[in-house]
C-alpha cells in the first residue's frame, strides 16, 4: 500500500488491518453466453446470440394467465382495432419489443436486442436477439428475415412510432426487405392512452403493469431512460452483467403486452362482468368515463349512458374534476337523444357541483336554453343567465371572461325582450 495511503487511514483513525490493506482488483468482465440460457445462431454473415425462454399458457403475469390472450373472440378484438388486424390468428402474432442505442430514433439508431414473444405448442415463447457487437448485426438482419416471416400480425406497445421504423431502418441498411411493412399491426399504447389517461397520471408500459395488472417487477429491472448507456459501457468494458438485466427488462415488457391486450379488449367490450371473469379489480370512475366516450365516438348511446351512470356511482373514487366532466357528457348526451327532462336533472346537478368552475357557468346557460325552448318559462331561463353573469364575474381577468359575459348580456338582453313583449301582449289581452 502506498505510503501516503497509510498515513490518511491512520489520521481517520483507522491503524489495525492498515497494512494487510490490498488494492482491489478490476472485476472480471463476464461474457452474456455465461449468464443467459441461449445459444448462437449461424447465418451466412455470423453468429447472432439467441436466448429462449418458454412459459406455459397458465403462466400468470399480473392477475391474468398468458391464455388470456389467445381466448379473445375476432368480435372483440374488432371493438379495438381495425378489422383487418381481428381476423388474424391469435396463435400467428408476434409481440415485438426492442432496446436500442438511442431513445429518439433516426438512421443513427441501432436496436441492440430485438425482442419477440409468440405462442407455440407448448406455451408461450419469448425470444430475444441481442448484439455482442455492432458488427454482428449483418447476422441478426438474417435471423430476423428467417422468423419474421412466419407471423401473420404484429402487436407492441409504441411500435409504430418507434420500434417498427428502426428495425425497417436497419433491414433497408443491410440491402434486405423489411418484413414488417405490410404485416397488419396492433399498437397498444393509443387505446390504452384512450381508455386509462383519465385514470392515470401516466400510461406508460411500467405505470400500466403495476396500476392495471397488477404486475410487479423484480430488482433485476432496469429503468428504460439508462439502457443506452448501459449498452456503451458493455461495448467498452466487454462485461455483460448488466445487459441480463436489461434482457429481463425487455422480457417482462413482452409478458406485459401479452396481458395488457387481454385486458383491454376485455374491457372495451364488456366492462361489466369483471369479476367473472377473474379480474383483481372494478373498473374506476376515471376508466368508465373514458369507455363513455369512447362508446359515444362510436355510436354505441346505450353502453356509453351506461358508463357514465356507473362511473358516478362510483364516489368517492371519481375527482370532481372528472366528475363534471362525467355530467357534462351525460347530459349533453341525454340532450341529443330527445331526452331533455332527464338531462334537465344532470345540468342541475353539474350546475350545483361546480361553483364557479366554466362547466359549472356552461350548465347554467343549458338550464337557461331549457327553461327558455323547452318549458317556455322565460323568467326562469332570464334568472339562470343572471346566475351564470355573476359566476363568470369571479374569473380571472382576460379575453375568456370579457367573451363569455359579452355572450352572456346578449342572451340576457334578448330574453329580457322577448320578456317585455310578452307583458306587452298579455295587457293587450286583458284590454
Amino acid at each position: 500500500m502506498r505510503e501516503d495511503l497509510r498515513r490518511r487511514l491512520r489520521e481517520l483513525g483507522v491503524v489495525q488491518g492498515v497494512r494487510e490493506l490490498q488494492q482491489r482488483e478490476a472485476p472480471r468482465a463476464v461474457a452474456i453466453e455465461d449468464l443467459v440460457p441461449g445459444a448462437f445462431h449461424t447465418t451466412s454473415r455470423g453468429q447472432c446470440f439467441v436466448a429462449d425462454e418458454t412459459y406455459p399458457l397458465d403462466h400468470r403475469h399480473g392477475d391474468l394467465p398468458l391464455s388470456a390472450f389467445l381466448q379473445l373472440s375476432s368480435e372483440t378484438l374488432l371493438q379495438v382495432e381495425q378489422e383487418e388486424f381481428a381476423g388474424v390468428d391469435r396463435r400467428r402474432v408476434c409481440f415485438l419489443d426492442t432496446e436500442t442505442t438511442g431513445l429518439s430514433g433516426g438512421t443513427g439508431t441501432m436496436a441492440f436486442i430485438v425482442g419477440l414473444g409468440f405462442f407455440v405448442d407448448e406455451g408461450f415463447q419469448v425470444r430475444q436477439y441481442f448484439l455482442r457487437d455492432p458488427g454482428d448485426e449483418p447476422a441478426m438482419v438474417e435471423a430476423l428475415m428467417d422468423c419474421l416471416p412466419e407471423f401473420d400480425g404484429l402487436i407492441s406497445f409504441n411500435g409504430r412510432a418507434f420500434d417498427v421504423p428502426i428495425i425497417e431502418n436497419r433491414f433497408i441498411l443491410a440491402r434486405a426487405v423489411p418484413p414488417l411493412r405490410d404485416l397488419p399491426h396492433f399498437d397498444l399504447l393509443h387505446p390504452a392512452r384512450r381508455l386509462w389517461r383519465y385514470a392515470l397520471s401516466s400510461c406508460a408500459l411500467t405505470s400500466l403493469e403495476r396500476e392495471v395488472l397488477g404486475v410487479r417487477r423484480e430488482q433485476a429491472d432496469v429503468p428504460s431512460g439508462v439502457i443506452p448507456s448501459l449498452y456503451r459501457d458493455y461495448l467498452r468494458t466487454g462485461d455483460a452483467r448488466d445487459m441480463k438485466r436489461v434482457l429481463y427488462h425487455n422480457k417482462i415488457d413482452i409478458l406485459s403486452m401479452v396481458t395488457l391486450a387481454a385486458r383491454l379488449c376485455r374491457a372495451v367490450a364488456d366492462p361489466w362482468n369483471v369479476e367473472q371473469r377473474g379480474e383483481r379489480r372494478r373498473l374506476s370512475g376515471g376508466e368508465l368515463y373514458a369507455l363513455g366516450r369512447w362508446y359515444a365516438d362510436e355510436e354505441r348511446l346505450e353502453e356509453a349512458e351506461q358508463a357514465y351512470r356507473t362511473a358516478l356511482r362510483s364516489r368517492p373514487d371519481v375527482r370532481p374534476a372528472l366528475r363534471r366532466r362525467t355530467l357534462r357528457e351525460l347530459a349533453y348526451l341525454l340532450k341529443r337523444n330527445e331526452r331533455r327532462d332527464e338531462a334537465f336533472a344532470f345540468w342541475q346537478q353539474l350546475a350545483l357541483e361546480s361553483g364557479r368552475h366554466p362547466e359549472g357557468v356552461l350548465a347554467h346557460v343549458e338550464l337557461a336554453k331549457y327553461f327558455e325552448w323547452h318549458v317556455e318559462d322565460l323568467a326562469r331561463a332570464a334568472d339562470w343567465t343572471r346566475a351564470a353573469l355573476e359566476r363568470v364575474g369571479d374569473w380571472s381577468p382576460g379575453t375568456r371572461r370579457e367573451e363569455k359575459r359579452a355572450e352572456l348580456r346578449h342572451r340576457l338582453s334578448r330574453l329580457e325582450r322577448k320578456i317585455g313583449l310578452e307583458e306587452m301582449s298579455g295587457l293587450e289581452s286583458a284590454g
